[in-house]
Formats: structure tokens, sequence, C-alpha cells
């Protein structure tokens, strides 16, 4: 199964538990002058390079989880936000990824990867 399998059946499975989106990042080129030429195709003189969306190993799914709080809360940090890097069976978790989620786990976050459903409703089994 492909990991875009995953994170789809794993969005459906979160779905009743609060909302999450799906991260897209890329990267794309600008300049200060676009040139389209015949045919569809885009000249850019003096082209440079830029990268679009969040951090280096931010998570695949991010998203809100709504919490119950209880007594023993009271006076602690509690993140609302969960975040979810999807893997496959035998995917790679890289440097950057586990740096992400370990900060966000500092800040109170649910946060965790997940190679199925059930991992990604027990990671924000806390939260829920």
């Amino acid at each position: 199964m492909k990991e875009s399998d995953i994170q789809n059946k794993i969005r459906i499975a979160l779905s009743p538990h609060g909302t999450f989106f799906r991260v897209n990042v890329g990267q794309a080129w600008t300049g200060t002058e676009i040139i389209r030429t015949e045919g569809g195709g885009v000249y850019i003189p003096q082209a440079r390079p830029f990268d679009t969306g969040v951090p280096k190993g931010f998570s695949d799914l991010f998203g809100v989880v709504p919490m119950f709080i209880t007594p023993e809360m009271i006076g602690q940090r509690i993140g609302s936000a969960a975040f979810i890097e999807v893997k496959t069976k035998t995917g790679r978790v890289r440097q950057e990824q586990e740096k992400f989620l370990a900060f966000m786990r500092a800040k109170g976050c649910p946060a965790g990867i997940a190679r199925s459903p059930e991992d990604a409703i027990k990671i924000i089994g806390g939260a829920i």
C-alpha cells in the first residue's frame, strides 16, 4: 500500500475525532520577469528556486482535536493541535521529522508516526 493510500485512510479514521489537513510542500522557480513561449512554455531569466510550504520535517497531517479538560490538567500546558507523520510499513523516518515530532510533543501536542489508521488514533488518544 502506498503512503498516500494510508494517509487517506488515516484522514477518514480521524474525522470523527477532529479536523485534519494534509500538508503540501514543494519547490518552484521565480524571477523578476516571466516570458511565455509558443507552445505554452515559460522562460524565467535569472530564475531562482524557492521552497514552498512548511519547515523541513513538518508532519504529513496536522489538525485540531477537541480536548476534555479534567481537574488534573489544571495548571498544565495542553496542546490542542496534533501532528501525524504517515509512513508505509517499511518507510523510514528522517531525522528532521523525528526532531519536529519531539518538538511538538514537548509543546504538549499529540504527535507521532502512523503506519495505519489505528496508529493515528492511538497518537491522538490522549486528546480525545
